[in-house]
């Protein structure tokens, strides 16, 4: 990832940041605006109905001291069962007739009522007292011309007979302690509040992990190289040469092969070929498969059998001193003497190749001559093989990935069933065979992905 990109990302986690808790705060404070809404919605709806009570217990009970007044409403006040905090009668020029309740100034003046009700607003407001937060809504009562006279005198109090003193105002105040049904709000809130914090949570988490995620990308990367410096070290997948025609592929379990094989022209002799397998897989196993390719390549193994038996003897000795235990190879190599039409070979412990007779159909030799495993065995003794190779005959050779694909049935794919389809397809090109046999291990395994390494390799002897 580049210096461009990791700021990007930087600067998308930071935004990310700014929006959740942006999310976090907004539900909030909407949580707290709506749900207070809704509570002063609902105390004033039930402060009206206590408006009209009040209203008609005076017109029909008319009491006739301040004291059955003030008795009358705290009745009211009493079977609210606590909603109420007080009660207050007034008239239009803030004399007080009545209450009942908390001992409070008058919240609204007879100029604020006359005002809200020439724009015919309603009057109330929310206010904080000892008991808790209340909301307080005042509702004038006009008083009829002819009952003026007959009213019952409270306190003294005789109606004005100006119309500014023609109301008489009925000051309730109600707690919003629990009012109105907010669980949908909170329902919502909760969610909203999870969201933003499950949001936060996954930013914080991939702002921790990004330096994890960047070297994770890099060795993605560098594995990704390797693989394509692996392939590059393959010999081409179809080629032919003087006296072989060969198709060969090596496909990997995993990132990395620890399977390889190769083809290639010795000085002074004739053709080489060589096809290895190391335990395990993944990038260990492909490290040593490549140091065993540059043993191979640089060692002038091929030209007599000593010089053969000696180059396995000194690679065993090497992966015994300097390979792990788990990470012992097998492998297979040899080269064709053309003046003698001879295959001679080492088989190291690998599985046995096959070589199809062009001269005698259906006959096939397993070239089983060598020794044991590299790199198990301190001091292992090999010796080499030899087979002649006719014109038209067919070498196979595979890795154990291509016997043991397995079925549903857990049953290995196996030699037999090698024999079979390249005895079926014999008079084929070399890579016509090995499509078949690919093609065949696929069907086979119902082509599920391969839990091992699957090299294979087709030569054909083209000239006597």
């Amino acid at each position: 990832m580049t210096n461009t990109s990791q700021r990007w990302f930087t600067l998308s986690i930071g935004i990310g940041f700014a929006l959740a808790l942006l999310m976090l705060g907004n539900s909030v404070a909407n949580y707290y605006w709506v749900s207070q809404r809704i509570a002063v919605e609902q105390v004033r709806k039930d402060l009206s109905a206590q408006a009209v009570a009040v209203d008609k217990l005076l017109q029909n009970a008319r009491p006739s001291s301040p004291a059955e007044a003030n008795e009358m409403l705290e009745q009211i006040r009493t079977g609210s069962n606590g909603r109420i905090a007080w009660i207050q009668l007034r008239d239009g020029r803030d004399t007080t007739l009545a209450g009942a309740g908390l001992d409070v100034a008058p919240t609204f003046s007879a100029e604020v009522i006359r005002s809200k009700m020439r724009g015919r607003q309603a009057i109330f407001e929310t206010r904080s007292t000892r008991g808790g937060k209340v909301v307080v809504e005042a509702f004038p009562i006009r008083v009829p011309a002819q009952a003026r006279r007959a009213s019952v005198q409270l306190a003294g109090y005789e109606p004005a007979a100006s119309a500014r003193g023609a109301f008489g105002v009925v000051e309730i105040a109600g707690y919003m302690n629990g009012a109105g049904n907010v669980w949908p709000l909170q329902r919502n809130l909760l969610l909203n509040s999870s969201a933003a914090l499950a949001l936060l949570g996954a930013l914080a988490m991939m702002r921790v992990r990004f330096r994890s995620y960047v070297a994770g990308l890099h060795l993605a990367s560098q594995l990704a190289h390797a693989r394509r410096v692996q392939q590059d070290l393959l010999p081409a997948a179809r080629q032919a040469r003087g006296d072989f025609s060969m198709a060969g592929e090596s496909a990997p379990a995993c990132e990395l092969n620890g399977d390889f094989y190769d083809v290639f022209q010795v000085r002074g002799t004739g053709t080489a070929v060589v096809l290895g397998d190391v335990a395990g897989k993944g990038v260990p196993a492909a490290m040593l498969a490549s140091v065993m390719q540059g043993a191979v390549r640089s060692s002038s193994w091929a030209g007599s059998g000593r010089r053969h038996v000696e180059a396995t003897r000194q690679l065993n000795q090497l992966l015994c001193e300097r390979a792990s235990r788990e990470r012992y190879a097998s492998m297979f190599w040899g080269y064709f003497a053309p003046e003698s039409g001879v295959f001679r070979y080492v088989n190291a412990g690998h599985l046995p190749p096959l070589l199809f007779s062009a001269t005698a159909p259906g006959t096939v030799h397993r070239l089983t001559s060598g020794g044991p495993v590299l790199g198990l065995l301190n001091g292992a003794r090999y010796e080499q093989g030899e087979r002649a190779m006719a014109n038209g005959d067919v070498l196979v050779l595979y890795s154990d990935g291509i016997l043991e694909a397995a079925n549903k049935a857990d049953e290995q794919f196996g030699e037999e069933r090698v024999m079979a389809v390249v005895r079926e397809h014999i008079s084929g090109t070399t890579e016509e065979i090995r499509n078949a046999i690919q093609a065949a291990v696929g069907a086979f395994s119902g082509n599920a992905a391969a839990t091992d390494d699957q090299t294979l390799l087709v030569i054909r002897r083209t000239e006597a």
